[in-house]
């Protein structure tokens, strides 16, 4: 039997985000789709598959195993890898046709002579750094490092990006500065004769904010999945959350008042009570911060109504009042996010509860969960 839990993924929710997002961008502009962190929690390979069928440009991962993971899936799309490449994960980024990230030429040329043992010649793209101050080469010597590296005989330079700090705010001012000073980045490699075939800027909130970030490739990834970074996206393109999170009602317990309920007994009944266990807790990435504050959808339809998360979280189990559940029993659905952005359980408002963000409530969804794609 399968578990009782799981993820509910839509993968038509996905290819309809794809084309809600190129209808922003001008003939010609590709789309690298990020897929990172296993699809932000939706499952890589099925999300990679339905992007290729989508015709998506390139695909975007943080490390060499997520790429390789995706290979092995059968995915032929071009894949960059965004993240540093480790020295002894070199060979298997060759060998598996990924695509890697360069910061500096010392890295490069590694990378470089990898390649020229294995007879191939790898398409690299250089990241700079206009004020992220993570990744990336200092804008101010990008132009003598991308030179060196066109030079190589095994690396070639195919494309150049940076990345925003603050695209997702309501004020684009840290964003234009970044871009004027990508803008002079590439000036300075036109000088030097170095045009890169791709060059790329745009995250999810850039794509849909700040039109001239577009360059000839964008690189959406939380948007894909339906969700936006921040509420104003949402009044210039209409995306699809493709993500619910169900589990059922596997065990009833009659609570009497004064009764506690969980770890610490931090919740106690007012009243007798019902209380229901879901087979689903923080070991599965339902926040423990969500303990005596969070709502759960039990019940499908018409009769289907928000119950409060009793006592603390635990790691595989959650509980909820009953109560006032008519007919409450075990086997009764539960949701416990939903795809739908004004649902007060979707991702971004539950984010909001526990003080945090969408991506970390997506990406933390464990591997324990299954997947199930309709």
């Amino acid at each position: 039997m399968p578990r009782p839990t799981c993820a509910e993924i839509r993968l038509d929710a996905i290819q309809h985000n794809l084309e809600a997002l190129r209808s922003l961008l001008a003939p010609g502009v590709k789309v690298l789709g990020v897929v990172k962190a296993d699809g932000y929690g939706h499952g890589a390979p099925p999300v990679a598959r339905t992007l290729a069928a989508g015709g998506i440009d390139m695909l975007g991962v943080a490390l060499v195993e997520e790429g390789v993971e995706l290979r092995e899936a059968g995915v032929a799309a071009p894949i960059l890898v965004m993240g540093t490449i480790p020295r002894d994960e070199i060979p298997s980024l060759v060998a598996h046709d990924l695509r890697p990230t360069v910061c500096d030429a010392e890295a490069a040329r590694e990378i470089d002579g990898e390649a020229a043992r294995q007879g191939s010649v790898v398409q690299a793209h250089l990241k700079v750094d206009t004020g992220m101050n993570r990744l990336g080469v200092r804008a101010e010597a990008a132009a003598e490092t991308a030179e060196a590296v066109a030079r190589l005989g095994h690396l070639h330079l195919e494309g150049v990006y940076t990345h925003f700090a603050c695209a997702e705010e309501r004020d684009q001012t840290e964003t234009r500065k970044q871009l004027r000073q990508f803008g002079e980045v590439l000036a300075a490699l036109s000088a030097r004769k170095i045009v890169p075939r791709r060059v790329h800027a745009a995250n999810s909130s850039a794509l849909v904010k700040v039109a001239e970030s577009h360059f000839d490739m964008v690189r959406p990834g939380l948007a894909l999945y339906g969700v936006h970074s921040h509420p104003d996206e949402a009044e210039k393109v209409t995306l699809e959350p493709a993500l619910t999170l169900r589990s059922r009602v596997v065990h009833l317990k009659p609570v009497r008042r004064g009764e506690g309920v969980s770890y610490g007994l931090t919740w106690r009944a007012e009243r007798d009570s019902l209380i229901g266990v879901l087979p689903i807790g923080y070991g599965d990435g339902y926040p423990r911060a969500l303990s005596n504050r969070g709502r759960v959808r039990i019940g499908t339809g018409d009769e289907a109504g928000l119950c409060p998360v009793v006592g603390r979280v635990c790691m595989d189990a959650t509980m909820v009042d009953l109560t006032d559940v008519p007919g409450a029993r075990s086997g009764l659905e539960a949701a416990l996010i939903e795809a739908d952005g004004a649902s007060p359980i979707c991702a971004a408002r539950i984010a909001e509860a526990v003080g945090t963000i969408s991506y970390e409530i997506l990406t933390g969804l464990s591997k324990r969960v299954p997947r199930r794609y309709v």
